[in-house]
């Protein structure tokens, strides 16, 4: 008697515990308050050219570890292109455009370029011979000198901002498909999203080891690659700004998988000529810096860069300092690059721009005018 009393109650509460859920199931989930989701970058970038990205919103959908990482707005507000996107759509082609009678002209005036700027800043490189610490921690007030030289103002260097820095550029004087590189996303495509509306018939390749939301915002206007960028193949422990430090900007180590830098370059994405190149990889520069070289492996591929932004970070990679100063060096023995528009970010950390005036496709296409 007792057991089968047992049972009967025991059959009621779990009807009782089944009915329960089904109502919850039923009535009760709309009540719950879920982690907030976003989907769109509150500046919708445009797809290569003119379009608005037409990916659904239901697949913009992504999760932050702890629910509170970068958040995407929807926005309504109409694109704009940059008012040289016509003016710069209407370029004679490169192919066809006729160098023979300025050519020597040109020739003539990036000697004088280079004449001027390494006579400007041999003497002070000098001051530092052996002491690659105090170049670096110097650096920006000594060497922003030269960016001051009346010439550079003849070769039209323009600012792309984004949220926490500027990117430089000099745009064509003739119309091609254009290539731009960006390695460290950082979370921030304000400045190819500019770049993309004001330069026409340009393909964006991007890559950081931080997928989310990298991969999300990259994605709208160019092709995402989820790792980080060195030397040697495997994983490398980077620097990193994980998804759910938006606020706090609190940058950590990590391991992270590596893709050697020529490779990705010639291999992966199968490119000859950079015509923009931008690299913030918090202290990953230091792995590939000596390959940019002449007859460098990078040279051995056949690939050239016409334009780099690139920011220095020996604060967080003290054997770094020691490569940037030899990278200045053999740059300053070669003269392939000139550079400028350094600016500080922080103890040992700063930007530079530089400028490929050894190349001859680069010189043609960004120096006719000159």
């Amino acid at each position: 008697m007792r057991t089968n009393e047992f049972t009967r109650l025991f059959n009621i509460r779990f009807f009782l515990i089944i009915i329960v859920v089904l109502f919850l199931l039923n009535f009760g989930i709309e009540k719950v308050k879920w982690p907030a989701v976003c989907t769109q970058n509150e500046a919708t970038p445009v797809s290569v050219g003119t379009q608005v990205s037409t990916v659904p919103e239901s697949s913009k959908v992504w999760d932050a570890i702890d629910g509170v990482g970068y958040q995407f707005k929807n926005s309504s507000t109409e694109v704009v292109l940059d008012k040289r996107f016509e003016e710069l759509n209407n370029l004679p082609l490169c192919e066809n455009l006729k160098m023979a009678k300025i050519e020597q002209e040109v020739k003539n005036k990036i000697d004088d370029l280079k004449k001027q700027f390494f006579e400007c800043i041999s003497p002070i490189v000098s001051r530092w011979k052996g002491n690659p610490t105090a170049m670096n921690i110097e650096w920006v007030s000594k060497a922003r000198i030269c960016d001051h030289l009346p010439i550079f103002k003849s070769i039209g260097v323009v600012p792309f901002a984004n949220l926490h820095e500027i990117k430089w550029a000099i745009l064509p004087k003739c119309k091609e498909e254009n290539v731009m590189v960006t390695l460290g996303v950082g979370h921030d495509t304000y400045a190819e999203e500019k770049l993309n509306k004001t330069l026409p018939n340009t393909k964006f390749y991007g890559a950081d080891p931080i997928v989310e939301p990298n991969r999300q915002m990259y994605s709208e206007f160019g092709k995402f690659f989820p790792f980080a960028i060195g030397r040697e193949p495997g994983f490398t422990k980077f620097r990193v700004l994980p998804n759910q430090h938006q606020k706090t900007r609190a940058y950590r180590f990590e391991d992270v998988t590596t893709i050697p830098f020529v490779y990705f370059l010639s291999d992966i994405l199968k490119l000859k000529k950079i015509d923009f190149a931008w690299f913030d990889i918090e202290g990953g520069e230091f792995q590939f810096l000596d390959q940019l070289h002449r007859d460098g492996p990078l040279d051995q591929k056949g690939v050239t860069i016409c334009q780099m932004n690139l920011e220095v970070h020996s604060k967080f990679h003290p054997p770094g300092a020691q490569v940037f100063y030899d990278f200045i060096i053999r740059v300053l023995v070669e003269k392939r690059y000139v550079f400028l528009q350094s600016l500080p970010t922080d103890v040992g950390v700063h930007r530079m721009f530089f400028v490929n005036v050894e190349n001859e496709e680069c010189v043609a296409k960004f120096f006719q005018t000159f």
